[in-house]
């Protein structure tokens, strides 16, 4: 089947080449093809590429740049705050605390951005751990939030980032990315708005919904910018729009962006089985220091191997870690083991047999420092008291993997003076947006009467998408909650705003790919970005269908 698959591939991409040449008079070779951004592969031959190599090969064989690519997704729509203005500032003044930032992301930005595009969001979203922790998976707030995208440790178990002994699942670079953008996802389903969305990861959802209620009775409007909440929120959104813009024209903000290569810097393996962090570095040939910065969740000398668990290796590392472990046949993979204490045992003692300071001895245990003796705990403990100089580096290294660092918010550095070369790029969008809102045709009322609610609605969308406010589709629905069920038939307003104009001709079908976005999408059949969002309010991902409508005439 492949290789008929790839046959057909062959062809697709000689016949657009022949159509160059005619085209041209000169021939354009095939490899440069597929990264020429000029160059467009036909629906069938880019769902060819995608069977054969996988998503990621169409979604970003047009860029070498991985700053192009997420510059490709960008799709929030603007603020018109001066908070925005002040933060794109605040950065600009600081390109020192830019540099830190991209520096620590380089190595996490090209899996977080192919995530992001896998599930058709809006491409600032891989922007957002540079606002929640500097990119960093060590960095701890005061609330106790942790890792790249700064979970609590209740919502972390919500996602599914276990929190053990031996491991801090918020730290981990690939499961605290999938974690978040699941929460995302989950909240554009109750708010159908990212800019609701982005308050509430930072608020919280019952935050924002208690707000969007409190207008709703006050009869106010309920988007983003018209309800109530704290100064940290209020600043979320600009803070990574004012980001956004530096990252789409850095030379307008006196920026240079160091250049990231489009491809990625890591892979995962599962070993299938409990090793020392030492061990694993040997293994992939690595420095232990470069193994914990992909692996800041083991925090322990023990990787403890579990079925759903991956080891984040260099890209160009796996096969030789592979290889080594499989030459490594049943030779032990552990240097260390339990070991029951003795109440009352002295740790000093301890410490010594084992061929450990007692410092470090209480640092791999969680013992506190004031602690003399033993309390009939297990602990972690060397096989053997003779360690050599390599296991000590690896000691301080992991215990400099445990320490928490603070996030970084820029504050330390001294800001310098900033001229903006030009207005930012939001500004005249939002100016040109509500230009062409005051001009556009009233609605026609063709709202259906009914609404039969899908998987993933709540009332927030439902009234969202017809118009509606919250108070009126619960009040003829005769709802006392925001409580409904997938199946269950609601009424809706006959005066609801339609969420159809009278200007959008005939009506198209298009079944979202992996590695669409709107912004994509809108692009290539020719139509506004926001109004293709507004015909299609629900949430974005591939596989659903999208109603596009063309201009009349």
């Amino acid at each position: 089947m492949k290789y008929r698959l790839l046959a057909g591939l062959l062809l697709g991409l000689f016949s657009a080449a022949a159509m160059a040449e005619d085209i041209s008079g000169t021939v354009t070779r095939i490899d440069y093809q597929l990264r020429d951004p000029a160059f467009s592969l036909s629906d069938d031959t880019a769902q060819t590429v995608s069977t054969l190599f996988g998503d990621d090969s169409v979604a970003s064989i047009h860029y070498d740049n991985l700053w192009d690519r997420v510059r490709g997704g960008f799709a929030l729509q603007d603020v018109d705050s001066p908070l925005v203005t002040k933060w794109e500032n605040y950065y600009a003044a600081r390109p020192d605390y830019l540099a830190r930032i991209i520096d620590r992301g380089s190595r996490y930005l090209y899996y977080v951005t192919s995530e992001v595009e896998k599930r058709g969001m809006p491409m600032e979203f891989a922007l957002l751990p540079m606002i929640e922790s500097a990119y960093n998976p060590k960095a701890e707030s005061s609330a106790k939030a942790a890792g790249m995208w700064q979970f609590i440790p209740e919502t972390g178990k919500r996602y599914g980032l276990e929190r053990t002994w031996w491991y801090d699942g918020r730290r981990d670079v690939v499961a605290a990315t999938q974690g978040a953008l699941d929460y995302l996802q989950e909240l554009y389903g109750m708010f159908g708005d990212w800019q609701l969305v982005l308050a509430s990861y930072n608020w919280g959802e019952n935050g924002v919904a208690r707000a969007i209620a409190k207008n709703e009775a006050a009869g106010l409007p309920t988007d983003y910018a018209s309800i109530r909440m704290p100064d940290e929120t209020r600043n979320y959104v600009p803070k990574l729009l004012a980001v956004r813009n530096i990252i789409a024209n850095p030379s307008a903000y006196g920026i240079t962006l160091a250049a990231l290569p489009n491809q990625p810097y890591f892979a995962t393996v599962t070993p299938g089985r409990h090793m020392d962090v030492k061990v694993a570095a040997e293994l992939a040939e690595v420095p232990v220091d470069e193994l914990l910065r992909l692996n800041p969740g083991f925090i322990r000398p023990v990787i403890a191997h579990k079925d759903d668990r991956q080891l984040v290796l260099p890209a160009n590392k796996v096969d030789i870690f592979e290889k080594n472990l499989a030459a490594n046949g049943d030779k032990p993979l552990l240097n260390w083991q339990p070991y029951v204490t003795h109440s009352g045992e002295s740790l000093d003692k301890l410490a010594t047999s084992f061929g450990i300071t007692v410092a470090e001895l209480k640092d791999i245990n969680d013992i506190g420092n004031r602690e003399r003796v033993a309390r009939g705990q297990t602990i972690l403990v060397p096989k053997s008291a003779d360690i050599d100089a390599t296991e000590q580096q690896t000691l301080v290294a992991l215990a400099a993997n445990r320490a928490a660092d603070p996030v970084d918010t820029g504050a330390q550095d001294a800001p310098r003076k900033v001229q903006i070369a030009t207005p930012p790029a939001h500004v005249v969008k939002v100016a040109l947006r509500q230009s062409a809102q005051a001009a556009a045709p009233a609605a026609d009322d063709d709202t259906p009467s009914t609404y039969r609610v899908a998987r993933g609605d709540t009332v927030f969308n439902i009234a969202k998408r017809y118009g509606m406010s919250v108070a009126a589709l619960k009040s003829i629905n005769g709802l006392h909650g925001n409580h409904i069920s997938m199946g269950q038939t609601l009424k809706l307003a006959a005066n609801a705003s339609s969420h159809k104009t009278s200007d959008r001709g005939q009506a198209q079908r298009y079944t979202v790919r992996r590695g669409d976005t709107m912004a994509s999408i809108a692009h290539k059949h020719n139509v506004d970005t926001d109004d293709l969002k507004r015909w299609n309010p629900q949430p974005f991902s591939p596989g659903i269908q999208l109603v596009i409508y063309q201009p009349n005439g």
